[in-house]
């Protein structure tokens, strides 16, 4: 059944009232204790000033947010009963509107058809991201080291490039372990994910129980890696039985890349990685342009001086290559296309990107921790909400115009209309409905993707059918 773009709006602007409008946060306010007497000061006011009004609330002086808030609210604070306000329990309540908005938010009705439809149903893309904090608040969040300050968080994201729904979210200590979190992300693996992790993330066991749970992977390979093919012809003692050590041969990595002209690739589609595990996976060796190795190269050089690291003389030798395993079978992904499934881990770096120079959740000052903790979360909920709009967006404007939205204008078009969110929660989800709609007609006009460039985008990789992807394949 096809619903019409007023019926999408309809339902997502119901969605948004379940969880947001003013009754349904009074309640789940009640719930956790952050509001135990009738005060100017409910449940809304300060998911208006943490979400919807300010996306500094961690660096604004207290006096300026009072000012936003009245003018916005008709509330008038003190800066000192404003500071009070940001206590335990308000992040309690910030932390529990995150989690009823990442466990039930509604998908939408249509879903989007990709040329590895049968294959595939969920891309999962995990990545951190850290960013420096005062001094101060290094004994709650110890920074990664390697910087002029003790202080720093770390927030892991997990999502669902084809649906945009947040998988995970969690804000931890600067200093922690991403591998650590990857493994146990996968309590929600589910079959036919495809999991498309960076090196930090790299871990021989897990992509070992993704294979096991049905479930995809592709991933560089860690250069210090071992790489074995079975060997035909096993050495046996003389009771018959096979001498392990003579099963495997192990290859040479970097005689590998020798073989190999600046730009091509080589498959090897029985491996066998890891000196223990043996790992069976297919790897894609692909040797980089003389242009791109030297732009490796100077990259290495600027992580050795900013991290007082040196790389050993064999790892600068093989930057020149990208190394990828997957399970993935030849028959569904063949080998020229195994980069670029893998380089739309790229996209999470957008996201990233957008919450540093939209959001400003980096930005703080010498503040207490529950502002600081309330500004984290606020800001997490907004770009929540900014990024389910946009991939809202996205997936109707392919479906019923054949356009695709650019992920990078369309979130600082929708956090303009922030406001209008925000009016429209106060109301019903009828009005809400109505601002989505506008906020759909200004995307349709001045939020596509442009293709200035010669490279490929997300649609085109996974080879979705929109219409500019003739006359892309043409002028190719």
């Amino acid at each position: 059944m096809s619903f019409s773009v007023s019926d999408e709006m309809n339902l997502f602007s119901q969605e948004l009232q379940n969880y947001l409008s003013p009754s349904s946060l009074q309640q789940l306010a009640k719930e956790v204790g952050f509001v135990q007497r009738t005060s100017k000061y409910q449940a809304q006011e300060l998911i208006a000033l943490c979400v919807w009004l300010s996306q500094q609330v961690a660096s604004t002086p207290l006096t300026q947010l009072c000012s936003r808030l009245e003018a916005s609210t008709g509330v008038l604070m003190s800066p000192e009963g404003l500071n009070q306000r940001f206590n335990g329990s308000a992040v309690q309540f910030l932390q529990q509107v995150l989690a009823n908005l990442l466990t039930h938010r509604i998908p939408s009705t249509q879903e989007i058809l990709h040329l590895y439809s049968t294959t595939f149903k969920r891309i999962r893309i995990l990545d951190s991201t850290t960013f420096q904090l005062p001094d101060k608040f290094a004994s709650h969040y110890q920074g990664s080291g390697g910087s002029s300050h003790t202080a720093g968080v770390k927030i892991q994201l997990e999502y669902d490039l084809l649906s945009g729904k947040f998988l995970h979210v969690y804000v931890g200590e600067g200093r922690e372990n991403d591998k650590t979190f990857g493994s146990t992300s996968l309590l929600t693996i589910q079959p036919k994910d495809l999991y498309i992790r960076d090196l930090g993330y790299f871990d021989l066991h897990d992509l070992q129980k993704m294979n096991d749970e049905g479930a995809y992977y592709v991933s560089r390979l860690k250069l210090n890696s071992r790489i074995y093919r079975k060997n035909d012809e096993p050495e046996f003692f003389r009771n018959g039985t096979v001498k392990k050590g003579t099963l495997f041969i192990q290859l040479d990595t970097e005689e590998l890349m020798n073989q190999l002209q600046p730009g091509q690739t080589l498959e090897i589609s029985e491996a066998y990685i890891g000196q223990y595990q043996k790992l069976p996976a297919r790897v894609i060796v692909h040797r980089l342009t003389e242009v791109q190795t030297e732009k490796r190269l100077k990259e290495q050089a600027k992580k050795e001086k900013k991290k007082g690291i040196t790389y050993r003389d064999r790892s600068k030798r093989l930057s020149g290559m990208n190394v990828y395993i997957t399970n993935l079978s030849l028959e569904d992904v063949p080998t020229e296309h195994i980069h670029e499934l893998y380089s739309l881990r790229w996209q999470i770096e957008i996201l990233f990107k957008t919450w540093k120079s939209f959001f400003q959740i980096d930005k703080c000052k010498e503040i207490k921790r529950e502002r600081l903790e309330c500004h984290l979360y606020g800001q997490l909920i907004s770009i929540l909400l900014c990024s389910s709009t946009m991939f809202r967006m996205r997936q109707l404007l392919l479906d019923k115009k054949k356009k695709e939205l650019s992920e990078y204008k369309s979130i600082y078009i929708i956090k303009d209309y922030y406001l209008l969110f925000y009016q429209g929660l106060q109301k019903d989800a009828k009005e809400l409905s109505k601002i989505f709609l506008r906020l759909f007609h200004l995307l349709e006009k001045n939020g596509r993707k442009c293709h200035r460039y010669n490279k490929k985008t997300v649609f085109d990789i996974l080879g979705i059918v929109y219409d500019c992807t003739s006359q892309k394949l043409k002028a190719a």
